[in-house]
């Protein structure tokens, strides 16, 4: 467990910074217990890097359907990520197939075809082979990487977002409609387990927020779910909202009913921290921000910028390291200043 202070959040600075894609970023990740980053892009290259030297180890490439939503599998050298097309086929399923990717001998190990439309979300269970993804076709679908063939579907009122918890026995399906469904993983054909809406509908349109990212605390207590320019923090178990932190107003004029990045169409990502006192967020502003999950007060507001709005950001787990990734293709890897490049 990496326990951190305010001193520590505030120092944080640019340890290293790659520009290797030519594109926006869409998604990176860590894995869980060796130091390696894995960033994909929308010029359809995947990075891995090694964290603890900042060293680029390799490019490869998914050309044909392109890549989004990467997460690393248990193993250090595989990761799943979702087709990204650019021209749509008459194969619609195929085309928005997930890839199982061996990056130590850049072999496709399996394909995982169901969707009918662009995958936005997918998350590994921390505890088996089990993945899920979820798609603009409205739907929620449970994997598991030994074979192809679908678990299991949910059917959602309207695009979903998942997320897992870390002990492998909750996870959550969070639509756009502003409702959170918890699901039991080990009976989820059983149907929600329980049931609740994230902030209030606008009174003017009628629509609840849109969720676009959900991400369970480290200890599984709260849900954090990001929509528009606002973070909710959530008990995970009563749905109760402790704390609400208005991202727009504080970076840059992202309001609820706007776009989470502005003119560039790209959702922010929100992360806890590994000891689950912290969020962090990518602003308006080109920055990256950190809020106290206790009170929701801001820490920090770390200096550098990014050429472009930081969508993506992940902090490694058990490290004093994060990493966020910009819409005009820059990453940053950042830690803090006392513990030197």
């Amino acid at each position: 467990m990496v326990l951190l202070d305010e001193q520590q959040i505030k120092s944080m600075a640019p340890g290293r910074f790659f520009r290797d894609h030519t594109g926006p970023i869409n998604s990176l990740d860590f894995h869980h217990t060796e130091d390696v980053m894995v960033t994909v892009g929308d010029d359809d290259a995947l990075h891995l890097y090694r964290t603890n030297t900042g060293q680029l180890l390799k490019t490869l490439y998914s050309k044909k359907y392109g890549c989004s939503c990467v997460t690393f599998t248990h193993a250090s050298q595989a990761v799943v990520y979702a087709s990204k097309v650019k021209t749509a086929s008459a194969q619609p399923q195929k085309d928005h197939a997930l890839r199982y990717h061996s990056l130590h001998d850049n072999t496709y190990l399996r394909y995982f075809v169901g969707h009918a439309d662009q995958v936005v979300s997918v998350a590994m269970s921390a505890k088996t082979d089990q993945f899920l993804s979820a798609a603009k076709d409205r739907t929620v679908r449970l994997w598991d990487l030994r074979t192809n063939v679908c678990n299991g579907v949910i059917r959602c009122a309207t695009t979903p977002s998942v997320a897992c918890d870390a002990q492998g026995l909750i996870f959550a399906a969070a639509t756009d409609d502003g409702e959170v469904k918890l699901y039991d993983a080990r009976g989820y054909d059983q149907g929600p387990f329980t049931t609740f809406r994230v902030g209030a509908k606008d009174r003017v349109t009628g629509h609840a927020p849109r969720v676009t990212c959900a991400k369970f605390s480290p200890d599984g207590e709260f849900l954090l779910c990001v929509a528009g320019g606002v973070m909710y923090v959530l008990n995970a178990f009563e749905g109760d909202e402790t704390m609400r932190i208005n991202v727009g107003a504080e970076t840059g004029g992202m309001g609820q009913g706007k776009d989470a990045a502005g003119a560039s169409g790209n959702n922010l990502e929100a992360c806890w921290t590994p000891d689950g006192q912290y969020v962090l967020s990518g602003g308006a502003d080109s920055r990256v921000h950190v809020w106290s999950a206790k009170t929701g007060g801001k820490v920090a507001v770390w200096g550098s910028r990014h050429a472009g709005i930081p969508s993506s950001i992940r902090w490694a787990p058990g490290m004093m390291l994060a990493a966020s990734a910009c819409t005009e293709g820059g990453c940053a890897l950042w830690i803090p200043q006392n513990m030197g490049a």
